[in-house]
């Protein structure tokens, strides 16, 4: 497969390629969650709580803070406790109520499909070689930062 280039014929740089696949993945994942009027940032919190039984708002934060801001996270927390699907308590530790573990099952079917769709023709050494990339480069610019930070 030839990379995409621009007007030059030169392939496209990498930050063209991971804005690309993030709109493009968002697009097609908020399809999905348009169907139960939730975005991908409700999914994010509805998935956690999946996944750990519950959800802290401020250690949740620590994992999506370079996509939400906490005003924001509370925000979405109170929109999916308003709707019923999750209850917190004084400690501000949220997990699902019925309807809401009822929307999560429905939600992951979907979502499932979709990632099947996505990930057609991709093995599993192609996305692990992809993510070992993208970690590399992310470690290498968080040392340059580090080291910058130093000088």
């Amino acid at each position: 497969m030839t990379p995409v280039t621009d007007e030059h014929g030169l392939p496209k740089p990498i930050g063209w390629y991971l804005k690309e696949a993030d709109q493009l993945i968002t697009a097609f994942f908020d399809d999905a969650f348009d169907k139960h009027c939730i975005t991908r940032y409700h999914w994010m919190v509805l998935r956690t709580i999946a996944n750990k039984s519950y959800i802290n708002i401020e250690a949740h934060y620590e994992q999506v803070k370079y996509f939400l801001s906490l005003s924001r996270l509370n925000g979405i927390v109170d929109n999916l406790a308003t709707r019923g699907w999750i209850q917190g308590n004084e400690n501000k530790n949220y997990k699902f109520t019925e309807a809401g573990e009822r929307l999560y099952n429905a939600v992951n079917k979907t979502y499932e499909k979709q990632l099947v769709m996505m990930m057609q023709g991709v093995s599993e050494e192609d996305y692990n070689h992809v993510i070992d990339t993208l970690d590399r480069i992310i470690n290498n610019l968080n040392q340059k930062v580090s080291i910058e930070l130093k000088e």
